[in-house]
């Protein structure tokens, strides 16, 4: 009889790759620039997953030499409320996006604990950039368990966090962004098999960033 276990010894764990589709070794370079002590110095550019320039930052003056157009509509703070509108400068990473995503997307692991418990499922976050570019207000919205919750938020905390804020009517605003992580468990025979199936990437929009981490459990007599 066959026996279908997730577990330390049998488990393969596969990273499903939905923002880039590439190997770490053949991954596009998403950022250029120099390190000094460990700090970002002179200029900076940062690229999207097809190699397009977003952002070119000089670190030396504090300021933005170029930033990509961006007409999108964001939620932001207006008065009491939330609106969706197209701000007159939209919210952004100091960054890479596509770069967080990978960052994000290598340092999350599927929880044992979830995996045992054969919890899967959507793990989704919102969070406010404030007028000051800071990060507030996390809140689960969802979640498979709390293993999942507590496995992503420890990768957040291991991600750049630096962020352009809102300009809307002459103001600076909040603005409202969102993570949404899929675990997701699958079966195979092989790991070959399973590279083999096509994934399908939750949808996303420009204030939401999506990943998939799929484990997979290897058939056994």
């Amino acid at each position: 009889m066959l026996k279908i276990r997730y577990g330390l010894i049998i488990l393969l764990l596969l990273v499903d790759t939905l923002a880039f589709g590439q190997s770490p070794g053949g991954a596009a370079k998403l950022e250029r620039g120099t390190l000094t002590k460990g700090q970002p110095t002179g200029t900076w550019e940062y690229f999207d997953e097809a190699g397009q320039l977003e952002l070119r930052m000089n670190y030396d003056s504090s300021r933005i030499s170029y930033r990509r157009p961006d007409t999108a509509r964001y939620e932001l703070r207006i008065n009491d409320g939330w609106q969706l509108v197209r701000p007159n400068r939209a919210p952004g990473l100091l960054g890479s996006r596509a770069g967080r995503r990978r960052a994000l997307q290598q340092a999350i692991r599927y929880p044992v604990a979830a995996l045992q418990q054969q919890q899967q499922g959507d793990f989704l976050l919102s969070y406010v950039v404030q007028p000051d570019g800071s990060t507030t207000d996390y809140t689960v919205l969802s979640s498979p368990s709390p293993a999942c919750s507590e496995e992503v938020w420890r990768a957040l905390q291991q991600t750049p966090n630096r962020w352009i804020p809102a300009i809307y009517q002459g103001q600076a605003r909040a603005a409202r962004f969102y993570l949404k992580v899929r675990f997701e468990m699958a079966m195979g025979s092989s790991v070959g098999a399973h590279k083999a199936q096509p994934v399908v990437p939750p949808a996303s929009g420009p204030f939401m960033d999506a990943l998939l981490i799929r484990a997979v459990g290897v058939e056994r007599r």
